[in-house]
């Protein structure tokens, strides 16, 4: 697939009009742009792709849909929408090839060991015990895409029922209702993989902002207790209250200045994540309870409290605008790695979903939230590949007759 020469232009006009809504004192004009880009986003937003619809459901969800409410309820402006739209259309441009592939299906060895996994997990969470279940779960959403056939819906839907199965046996069992943002993330990405095999394609405006609407329904973090009590009570849920926060980093900056090493001591936990603290004792903490020990009381620091950045949040704290180059930096370097997933051969296009599951993390608490919840994944991910890499390949091999 080639980008298009409309798709560049879109880029060209969404740091164009981001930059002048961010310039205008016009209300009544800032809005229509803002409308603009958000439709523009989603023009370059490929269907066909789990990273582009998960993370524009993030967006949506963490970025336009809070931006539009924090606006008419509290008078919070556009400018943190305005920048991150900037550098979430480099992200979406740079990943555009990342569609999903026809489903093979063939590989029993596969089925069985899916099969096996989902058991294990599904006895663990009955017995309490959940700790391998997060790091488990997006290695699990790969080998439930392996076991996809094409257009077989007898065969897909079963074997999506049985992650559903696992999913709500760790909801009901073992989840203590934190963690939305990631544990919803993973149900969204097996159903937009099973449409994906039985062909039907998902209106991208739709399944983005059905999500988005749907966070103010989930405040009590109870699934089985749904309740909406108006977009203004929802404003302090953790949904839309960290746009909130982030608006004012540019502010914060202000009064601060330039801190180069925080932002390096941010860049450094995002490499670093995986390596143990038993073994790193001085290592950098996240930015979220980072920004807990510096700028809130006593008694949260000990709880533990943390905050959410959004995408670009912890970029403009540190670096004020020229967060804007880093934080494109960043997600250029998560678009490689991505389209590296995209490439490894035996898994049909779909090492991508391990970060795909996690695209929603990425938007709502910035690059160390990422990085921090797709470490244990990815080690799992790799664990798995690498123990199985010669037969999906030779399998590969043998389907194409190579």
């Amino acid at each position: 697939m080639f980008v298009k020469k409309s798709d560049f232009l879109v880029l060209i006009l969404i740091s164009f009009f981001s930059f002048l809504g961010l310039n205008l004192d016009s209300t009544f004009i800032s809005i229509i742009i803002f409308l603009v880009i958000y439709f523009f986003i989603g023009y370059l937003v490929e269907e066909k792709s789990s990273i582009h619809m998960m993370f524009f459901v993030g967006f949506s969800t963490f970025i336009f849909l809070p931006a539009l409410l924090n606006w008419y309820y509290l008078k919070v402006n556009f400018s943190l929408f305005f920048l991150s739209s900037i550098a979430s259309s480099f992200f979406i441009f740079f990943t555009k090839k990342t569609i999903f592939k026809s489903f093979l299906g063939d590989n029993y060895i596969i089925k069985y060991i899916y099969m096996f996994l989902c058991f294990i997990l599904v006895f663990l969470c009955l017995l309490g015990i959940d700790i391998l279940f997060s790091s488990m779960v997006a290695p699990l959403i790969i080998l439930l895409s392996l076991c996809f056939k094409q257009n077989d819906i007898k065969n897909n839907l079963f074997f999506t029922s049985i992650f559903i199965i696992t999913f709500f046996v760790y909801v009901i069992f073992s989840w203590g209702g934190f963690g939305r943002t990631v544990v919803f993330g993973w149900l969204l990405v097996a159903l937009l993989q099973f449409c994906y095999s039985i062909g039907f394609i998902l209106n991208k405006y739709f399944f983005a902002l059905l999500p988005s609407l749907a966070a103010s329904l989930m405040s009590s973090r109870d699934f089985f207790n749904l309740k909406f009590n108006g977009f203004e009570s929802s404003l302090n849920d953790s949904a839309y209250s960290p746009y909130r926060l982030s608006s004012t980093f540019i502010d914060q900056f202000n009064e601060n200045g330039f801190n180069f090493l925080g932002f390096f001591d941010q860049i450094l936990f995002t490499l670093f994540v995986f390596i143990p603290r038993s073994i790193w004792s001085d290592k950098p903490f996240g930015f979220g309870y980072e920004y807990t020990v510096q700028n809130s009381e006593q008694y949260l620091v000990d709880a533990g409290h943390s905050i959410a950045s959004t995408l670009i949040g912890d970029h403009i704290y540190y670096l004020g605008y020229l967060g804007i180059i880093s934080s494109v930096i960043v997600l250029l370097l998560i678009a490689f790695l991505t389209n590296l997933l995209y490439r490894l051969p035996g898994l049909n296009g779909n090492g991508v979903l391990i970060f795909s599951s996690s695209m929603m993390v990425l938007v709502w608490g910035g690059m160390t939230s990422f990085s921090a919840r797709i470490a244990l994944p990815s080690i799992m991910f790799l664990l798995i590949y690498f123990l199985l890499r010669r037969f999906l390949i030779n399998r590969t091999k043998i389907r194409f007759g190579l």
